[in-house]
C-alpha cells in the first residue's frame, strides 16, 4: 500500500544509511524484498559501512533473499560470481561475513555461487582464517575442499604472517590443528614476530596443541624475535613443565634448551624464578642447571626471585648453597638480591635473605637496602631491616642522602615516623638540604605534619645551613611551600588553661618561639657572620601573601607584643622629634606675613619712603621657632647620615628619604637669617617648599599607624594610577591648549602657548569659564573663528570633563576597591615593616630586655594600659587590635545548657508519675 503512493522514495535511507532492501535482507523477508525490487528498489545501494544487500543477507543467513538478489543481478547483467565477491568498505566479501556468522549452509551457498576464498579484508585475513580462529573445522574442510586455485591455501598467511595453524594454536582448537597438520600445514612456519605455532600455543597456554605439535615433531629450538624458545615460555605459565607429557621432558632436544639464553641473556631458570613456579624450578634444577648463570645485566636467578617476591623459589635456590657469594652478588647496577627485595617491599624475602647471611652492602649509587625500602615506603620491610641492623639508618649515598631523605621526598609519612622513632640521624646532604627541606620542597603535607607531631620536631627544625641559598630555615620554607602546615604549627603554640572558657581566670598562653629568630642572628657581631632580617617569619608571610597565617591569633599577639614593648614608644618619640621641626615651621609661616624679611631680632618692613620699621612684638617667639627649626634640621641631617651608614644602598631606594633632605635643606635656608642676611624672596620660596614637604611627609609618619595608614595607602595608589595615565592627558592637554592658543589668542589667558596650556589644564578641572572666554567675545564679534571655536569647545567638553575625568574616577574607584579587598594584608604588612625597620635600628641589649618568648592573655579580663594608651588605640589602631580576643563560640555552650534544662524537666516530670 505504501509503495503505491507516488511520493514514497523506495530507496530512502534510514539509520546508518540502511535502505528497505538491506533491512529486508537482515530479517530474511524475501516477500518484501521481491516487492521492493519490483517497485524499482536498488540492490546496489550500500549503507554507511559500504555493505550491500548481499553482504547483509550473507551475514544474517538469509538464503532466500540471497537467491533473489543474485537472480536480480543476473537479470541486470551482473554474474553471480561477480556479485558474490562484492567488497564493503573493510574489503570484506559476503563469504567473510558468512564465516563470521558460522552458517555452514550460507557458506556453502556462497562457495557454490563462485565466492573466492583467497581475498583478504583490511586486516589481511582471508575468510578461511576467520573460520580457523573460530575453530570451525567443518567450515575449514568445506572451504579447503572447494578451493581450486593455485595458492597453498592451508599455509596462506594473514597480515601478521600467521597461518590457520597459528590461529588454531592460539585458541587451542586441537581438532582443527590435527586436521590442518594432516592436510599439509607447516608446523614450523613463523609469523611476523618469529613465533612458530608451538611458541604461540605455549604463550597462550594451549597445552593440547603443544603436546600435539611435539608429538608431530615440531622444532623446539625456534626462537621468537625476543630470543625466547618454547621452554622459556613454558616455565612462565602456571604449573609450567607439569603441563607437558613426561616423555617429552626426556627428549634430548628439550634438555639442551635449559641453558639457552634470550636476547637479554636470561635462561629458562630466570623465567621460572620470575614466575615463581617451584615445580618448574625443581625440574630445571634437576637438569643440573647452574644457579649462578647471569643475564646481560648481571642478574642471577636469585635476583629475579627476590625482585618478584618469590619466597618459595628463594628458599629452593638457597637450599643447597655452601657460601654466600650468590646472596651478595651485585647486578650491573651493584644491586644484590637484598636490594631488589627491599626495593619492591617483599619483607618475607628480605627476612629470609638476612637469615641466610646477606650483607648490608651499597649499590653503585651508594643506596643500601634501607634506602630502597624507604623510597617505596615499605614500612614492614624497613622494620625487618632496622631490627637486624640499626646502624644502617645513617648510611649516606653518593649525594649525602639518608633513608630519611628518601622517605620524606617521596611522601611516605609512616616511613618517616618509623625512622625518627629509631633515632635516625638528621643530617644535611651535599645540597645542604635536610629531609624536612625535601618534604617541604616537594609539598609532602602528611610528612611535614608527621614531623611536627613527632617528639624530635625541635631537633629537625634546627638542622639547616645558614649559608645555603636554596635550603633556608625550615620555618620560612614552610610558609612558602606549605602554609597549611605552618597553621598547624601555630595552633600548637596556643596553650589553653584548664579552666572553663567562661571563667574569669581562663587564659591562653601564646608561644612565639617559631616566629622570632634568635636576636643574635639579627645583628652583626664579631662571632656572627650571618644576619637575618628581624621578624623573618612574618616578613616571609607578607612576601608570600599568606594572609591566613598573618591573621592567626599567635601572629597577632606577637605583633601586639612588639608594639607594646617598643613600637608605641619608639614611634611616638620619632613623631615627637619630627613635630619639633614641623610645629615651629608652621608658627613662623602663620605669624609672619609672606614677602617680608625677618631675622632673630624681628620683622623688617619696608615702607613707601624706604624707611625701615622694626617689629619686636613677637621677636622672642620667632627667634625660638627659628632655633628649633635649625636644630631640628641639623638633627635630621645626622639621622639621615646614620641611616645611610646603616642601610647603605637600600637607603637610596626609598623616596621618602628625598623628602627628608628637601625638608632639612629648605628649612635651614628659611631660618638662615639667624646668622647671615639672605634675599627675602629666596627665604620665602624655601619656606614654602619646606612647609609643604613638612606636612606631606607627616602623612608618611601617620601611614605607620594602622587606622590612618590604610587611607594614605589608598591615596598613594590613586596617585600612581594618575601618573600612569599622564601619557594620555598630556597629549590631550597639548592638543587642546595649542588649538585654543590659535583660536583665542586675543584673550589674555590664551595669549601665549604656555598660558594657553595652563588655562586648558584649569579647564580640565571644570573651570571652563564659558561666559568670559566664549559667549561674551562672540556677542561682541570679537571671536575670530566662532564656528571652529565652539566646535573645539564641544570636543574638549566631551573628551576631557566627561570621558577622561570619568576614566580617572573609575580607575580610582577600582584601585580603592582593590586596596580594601587586600586591606587586611596591607595593614599587617605595614605593621611588620614598621617593626622590622625599628628592630634594625634598636640596640641588641634593648631588644633582649623588652622581647618576650611568650605571653599570657586573659580573654575575660580587660587589657592592661593607661587611659592615654586606650585613647591612642581608638584614634590610630584598627578594631582588631582594640577589641579583646573573643570568647569561644557560644553556640555549643548554649546547646549544652538547653540539654541540661531538658534533662531537668524530664526528671521533674518522671517524679510526678505514680509508681505501680
Amino acid at each position: 500500500v505504501l509503495l503505491e503512493h507516488r511520493t514514497i522514495d523506495v530507496n530512502l535511507e534510514g539509520e546508518n544509511g540502511n535502505t528497505a532492501v538491506i533491512i529486508a535482507c537482515t530479517t530474511n523477508n524475501s516477500e518484501a524484498l521481491q516487492i521492493l525490487l519490483n517497485k524499482g528498489a536498488k540492490p546496489c545501494k550500500s549503507n554507511k559501512w559500504g555493505c550491500f544487500p548481499i553482504h547483509q543477507a550473507a551475514f544474517s543467513g538469509s538464503k532466500e533473499c540471497m537467491e533473489i538478489i543474485l537472480r536480480f543481478g543476473e537479470e541486470h547483467g551482473y554474474s553471480r560470481q561477480l556479485h558474490i565477491n562484492f567488497m564493503n568498505n573493510g574489503k570484506a566479501t559476503p563469504l567473510h561475513l558468512a564465516v563470521q556468522n558460522g552458517d555452514l549452509e550460507m557458506i556453502k551457498m556462497c562457495l557454490d555461487n563462485g565466492a573466492q576464498i583467497d581475498p583478504v579484508e583490511k586486516g589481511r585475513c582471508t575468510a578461511i582464517h576467520f573460520a580457523a580462529t573460530q575453530g570451525a573445522t567443518e567450515i575449514v574442510k568445506l572451504m579447503i575442499s572447494s578451493y581450486s586455485g593455485s595458492m597453498d591455501i592451508v599455509n596462506t598467511t594473514d597480515g601478521c604472517h600467521e597461518t590457520m595453524l597459528h590461529r588454531a594454536s592460539l585458541f587451542d582448537h586441537h581438532e582443527l590443528a590435527d586436521y590442518l597438520i594432516s592436510a599439509g600445514a607447516d608446523i614450523n612456519k613463523t609469523d611476523s614476530e618469529g613465533r612458530s605455532p608451538l611458541i604461540l600455543a605455549t604463550a597462550s597456554a594451549s597445552w593440547n596443541i603443544v603436546n600435539l605439535l611435539l608429538s608431530k615433531g615440531a622444532q623446539v629450538d625456534i626462537k621468537d624475535n625476543f630470543g625466547r624458545n618454547f621452554l622459556h615460555l613454558t616455565v612462565q605459565q602456571p604449573y609450567g613443565l607439569k603441563n607437558l607429557r613426561p616423555e617429552f621432558m626426556q627428549m634430548q632436544q628439550i634438555k639442551e634448551l635449559v641453558m639457552d639464553e634470550d636476547n637479554d641473556g636470561c635462561t629458562p631458570l630466570h623465567y621460572a624464578c620470575r614466575q615463581g613456579g617451584p615445580g618448574s624450578v625443581n625440574n630445571l634444577l634437576g637438569f643440573n642447571v647452574s644457579i649462578h648463570s647471569k643475564s646481560k645485566d648481571k642478574k642471577s636467578p636469585l635476583h629475579f626471585a627476590a625482585s618478584y617476591g618469590r619466597i618459595n623459589t628463594c628458599q629452593r635456590l638457597l637450599q643447597d648453597i655452601s657460601d654466600t657469594r650468590l646472596l651478595n652478588e651485585g647486578d650491573l647496577h651493584g644491586m644484590t638480591p637484598l636490594h631488589l627485595a627491599a626495593k619492591n617491599g617483599h619483607d618475607k624475602v628480605v627476612q629470609l635473605l638476612l637469615k641466610k647471611g646477606a650483607l648490608f652492602l651499597s649499590d653503585h649509587n651508594g643506596w643500601t637496602a634501607l634506602h630502597h625500602a624507604s623510597m617505596g615506603g615499605y614500612t614492614q620491610t624497613m622494620k625487618v631491616i632496622l631490627d637486624t641492623n640499626l646502624k644502617c639508618t645513617d648510611r649516606l649515598d653518593e649525594d649525602g642522602n639518608t633513608a630519611l631523605h628518601f622517605a620524606a621526598r617521596e611522601g611516605h609519612a609512616k616511613a618517616v615516623a618509623l625512622l625518627l622513632s629509631h633515632n635516625a640521624d638528621i643530617v644535611l646532604n651535599k645540597q645542604q638540604a635536610s629531609f624536612l627541606h625535601l618534604a617541604l620542597h616537594n609539598k609532602r603535607k602528611e610528612v611535614v605534619l608527621t614531623i611536627i607531631r613527632s617528639k624530635r620536631w625541635d631537633e629537625c627544625l634546627k638542622v639547616f645551613s645558614h649559608n645555603s641559598p636554596g635550603n633556608k630555615c625550615p620555618i620560612t620554607e614552610m610558609i612558602e611551600y606549605l602554609p597549611e602546615c605552618m597553621k598547624v604549627l601555630l595552633d600548637f603554640c596556643m596553650l589553653h588553661s584548664t579552666e572553663d572558657k567562661s571563667c574569669r581566670d581562663y587564659y591562653i598562653e601564646y608561644n612565639f618561639k617559631y616566629l622570632q629568630c634568635p636576636l643574635e642572628f639579627t645583628k652583626k657581631t664579631p662571632t656572627q657572620d650571618v644576619i637575618y632580617e628581624p621578624l623573618t617569619a612574618l616578613n616571609a608571610m607578607v612576601q608570600n601573601n599568606r594572609i591566613e597565617l598573618l591573621n592567626h591569633p599567635v601572629c597577632k599577639e606577637y605583633l601586639l607584643m612588639k608594639w607594646l614593648a617598643y613600637g608605641f614608644r619608639a614611634h611616638m618619640m620619632n613623631l615627637g622629634s619630627y613635630c619639633l621641626g614641623l610645629i615651629p615651621m608652621t608658627i613662623l609661616v602663620v605669624n609672619i606675613k609672606p614677602g617680608m624679611a625677618f631675622n632673630s631680632t624681628g620683622i623688617i618692613n619696608e615702607t613707601s619712603d624706604h624707611s625701615e620699621i622694626l617689629d619686636t612684638t613677637n621677636s622672642y617667639l620667632i627667634k625660638t621657632c627659628m632655633i628649633l627649626v635649625f636644630l631640628s634640621s641639623i638633627f635630621g641631617y645626622c639621622k639621615e647620615a646614620g641611616q645611610i651608614f646603616q642601610q647603605k644602598r637600600n637607603y637610596f631606594m626609598d623616596m621618602s628619604n628625598v623628602f627628608e633632605w628637601i625638608i632639612y635643606t629648605t628649612g635651614i635656608i628659611f631660618v638662615l637669617p639667624l646668622f647671615v642676611e639672605i634675599p627675602a624672596h629666596l627665604q620665602w620660596q624655601c619656606g614654602a617648599i619646606a612647609v609643604y614637604f613638612y606636612w606631606m611627609n607627616f602623612l608618611l609618619y601617620l601611614q605607620r599607624f594602622e587606622n590612618c595608614g590604610i587611607f594614605i595607602v589608598m591615596l598613594e595608589v590613586i596617585l600612581k594610577t594618575l601618573l600612569r595615565s599622564t601619557v594620555v592627558f598630556v597629549f590631550l592637554l597639548l592638543a587642546f591648549g595649542l588649538s585654543f592658543y590659535i583660536l583665542l589668542n586675543l584673550q589674555d589667558p590664551f595669549s601665549s602657548p604656555l598660558l594657553s596650556i595652563i588655562q586648558t589644564f584649569s579647564m580640565m578641572l571644570g573651570d571652563i569659564n564659558y561666559r568670559e572666554s566664549f559667549l561674551e567675545p562672540y556677542l561682541r564679534n570679537e571671536l575670530a573663528h566662532p564656528v571652529l571655536s565652539f566646535a573645539q569647545l564641544v570636543s574638549f567638553t566631551i573628551f576631557v570633563p566627561i570621558v577622561l575625568m570619568n576614566l580617572l574616577i573609575g580607575l580610582a574607584v577600582g584601585d580603592i576597591a582593590e586596596v580594601q579587598k587586600h586591606a587586611s594584608l596591607k595593614r599587617i604588612a605595614m605593621q611588620v615593616e614598621l617593626h622590622t625597620s625599628l628592630e634594625k635600628k634598636l640596640p641588641l641589649w634593648f631588644l633582649r630586655k623588652v622581647d618576650q618568648k611568650s605571653t599570657i592573655v586573659y580573654p575575660n579580663k580587660p587589657r592592661s594600659g593607661g587611659m592615654l594608651f586606650h585613647v591612642f588605640c581608638f584614634l590610630f589602631c584598627t578594631g582588631e587590635i582594640r577589641q579583646e580576643i573573643p570568647n569561644a563560640d557560644k553556640s555549643l555552650e548554649m546547646e549544652i545548657l538547653k540539654q541540661k534544662y531538658r534533662k531537668t524537666t524530664c526528671a521533674f516530670v518522671l517524679t510526678l508519675i505514680p509508681v505501680g
